[in-house]
């Protein structure tokens, strides 16, 4: 008795010979093969119907059919097809002979369509494997795309996620710095209040005399980390979007100088050189006192980290559609390193950097902001011991220069 796992396999050969055999005879093969027995069964078909058809001659009143005896016909036939001519027979011999023949050609018809179904078919299977081989190629190419689109999908969820990640960390980090920047100002706006007070004697002496270095100090103190936080919140309220800049029109000769007047005794008590550039008659549109405040930055960084007798530069350069102000100075310069830590806050505020140590490093920071937020870009160029420069570009305006005039 045959068992389940013998009869499975007695299909699956089973399925396994029909797949064979329709590899074996495919689909234009079967067309090759209906259209040549369908040929060879259209050519039995005429020449039966040509050899029993009585033969018949045109005469000058019309087509006659002609008896011919049926010996006559197979002499006729034997020459025609290269038989040896037989004898005169009787009518049953003749009609024997014909339907040899006709039997003999029709097998002959049928042969042949079987040749060229075979031929067909040969021709096909020498194919296959060439059809085979780029089958599994276009499948294989097919599987690696398929691969490649399901990673870059996995890649762009991820890049989704982490940008997510980094814009809610962003935002948490701006709200932090907000609030702590907020709620500190109030205690130290007391402590200054309050050393002020003391410093006054308002409510009496307060007797040694060391007590007013450590009020003054106590108020100094309190009046940097005020300014330090001040300069946070500003720098959070710009990047957050939430200090909108003035859109006014803005000469920017006046900008700078404004600039210079406000650091010309500090760079004088400094021991530095200071060079203003020609004026340009250049008019943009923005926020006046931002833009002070932006070039104001870059012209103190110059100061901080420029030795005794060094040089800082001022000048502008304007053109059709815009405006550029470089602030250049001979001071320590930074390494290319320094120089991608920039894009950060807090950059300058590491103390073997800077000079004094003053300050939380966001002067860069803010002037960028300030910058883009003006629809311009700042870029710097620094080497150790050469210097720095800082290179600030601001669109014009021509309506802005038209309505200054």
């Amino acid at each position: 008795m045959r068992t389940s796992e013998v009869s499975d396999a007695g299909a699956l050969g089973f399925r396994a010979g029909k797949d064979q055999a329709a590899k074996r005879f495919p689909q234009i093969s079967l067309v090759v093969a209906a259209t040549a027995f369908l040929s060879a069964a259209l050519f039995v078909t005429y020449d039966i119907s040509q050899t029993l058809a009585p033969p018949s001659f045109v005469t000058a009143t019309g087509t006659h059919p002609i008896e011919f005896s049926d010996s006559f016909i197979a002499i006729s036939r034997a020459a025609m097809f290269g038989e040896d001519r037989p004898a005169l027979a009787t009518p049953q011999v003749a009609e024997e002979n014909t339907l040899a023949g006709l039997a003999g050609r029709g097998m002959i018809a049928f042969t042949l369509a079987g040749f060229i179904t075979l031929t067909a078919s040969r021709r096909r299977d020498g194919q296959d494997p060439d059809q085979a081989r780029r089958e599994v190629e276009r499948q294989r190419t097919e599987a690696a795309l398929a691969t490649i689109r399901e990673e870059q999908r996995k890649l762009a969820r991820q890049y989704h996620e982490e940008k997510l990640k980094a814009e809610a960390a962003n935002r948490a980090k701006t709200n932090f710095l907000a609030h702590v920047s907020h709620d500190i100002r109030t205690p130290l706006n007391h402590i200054i209040g309050f050393a002020e007070l003391m410093e006054h004697e308002t409510y009496g002496q307060l007797g040694d005399e060391r007590y007013r270095d450590y009020v003054q100090s106590i108020k100094t103190s309190g009046q940097h980390l005020l300014h330090s936080f001040a300069t946070i919140l500003d720098l959070v309220e710009l990047e957050g979007g939430q200090k909108a800049l003035r859109q006014d029109i803005v000469l920017v000769d006046e900008v700078i100088d404004s600039v210079v007047r406000r650091f010309q005794n500090q760079i004088t008590r400094a021991g530095l050189r200071f060079k203003i550039g020609a004026p340009t008659g250049a008019v943009l549109r923005g926020d006046r006192l931002g833009l002070v405040r932006m070039v104001g930055n870059m012209v103190d960084n110059a100061i901080r980290f420029t030795h005794t007798g060094g040089t800082i530069a001022l000048t502008t350069y304007a053109a059709e559609d815009g405006v550029v102000i470089e602030i250049s100075d001979t001071g320590i310069g930074m390494s290319e390193e320094r120089l991608a830590s920039l894009s950060q806050p807090f950059a300058l505020g590491d103390a073997t950097f800077t000079r004094d140590g003053h300050g939380p490093g966001l002067g860069i920071s803010i002037a960028r902001a300030i910058a883009e937020q003006s629809g311009g870009h700042l870029v710097i160029d620094s080497a150790p011991s050469l210097g720095t420069t800082v290179a600030i570009s601001l669109p014009t305006e021509p309506a802005a220069a038209e309505l200054a005039a």
